[in-house]
């Protein structure tokens, strides 16, 4: 469960953050490994996968730009001063995933059998799947939202006894930061 944090001055990349890590957590509840103990947004380029055995979900924020529509989700730098194009949106890109436990030798040393390897990869695609259809058929639906990409979903790891994935996520916002 996650713990209320103080709300941050951001009214771009946070409250879209929060909402799709919301949603992934219900979307993840009786997943095939289970309903992650984890689901939070977390900081940093990399995320510190700690609790893969209980199962860990998150959000991170990559990054945010200013865009104009035609060339969402391309990135670009842009003026926003007067005189500026007045049509800039603010696009947030967005990681999105989970990981569980590796299935490692047991305690004679052998190696892991095909079915726990194959159910582990099952259990993965079940969280990328349901990942997906939550970024796709839901993450749209948000008020902020004025356009939806979706990037490559890629694995992570095996390392320190842990596998997941992470799919990337452009949206592109009709928040106004300055106050009027």
């Amino acid at each position: 469960m996650t713990e209320p944090v103080a709300e941050p001055q951001d009214d771009v990349a946070w409250p879209v953050a929060v909402r799709l890590r919301e949603l992934i957590g219900v979307a993840l509840t009786g997943a095939l490994g289970g309903t992650p103990a984890v689901v939070a947004v977390v900081p940093g380029r990399d995320v510190a996968i700690d609790s893969c055995c209980d199962g860990q979900a998150w959000v991170r924020i990559v990054r945010t730009y200013p865009v104009l529509p035609e060339e969402f989700p391309g990135g670009r730098g842009t003026p926003l001063d007067e005189g500026a194009d007045p049509g800039a949106f603010w696009a947030v890109e967005l990681g999105a995933g989970t990981a569980r436990c590796a299935p490692s030798p047991d305690d004679a040393g052998n190696p892991p059998t095909a079915a726990q390897l194959e159910c582990s990869a099952a259990e993965l695609a079940d969280d990328a799947g349901r990942i997906r259809r939550t970024v796709l058929c839901e993450l749209q639906k948000l008020q902020q939202v004025e356009a939806l990409w979706i990037g490559e979903q890629s694995s992570v790891g095996p390392s320190g006894g842990c596998v997941g994935q992470e799919v990337l996520v452009a949206v592109m916002t009709n928040i106004c930061v300055c106050e009027e």
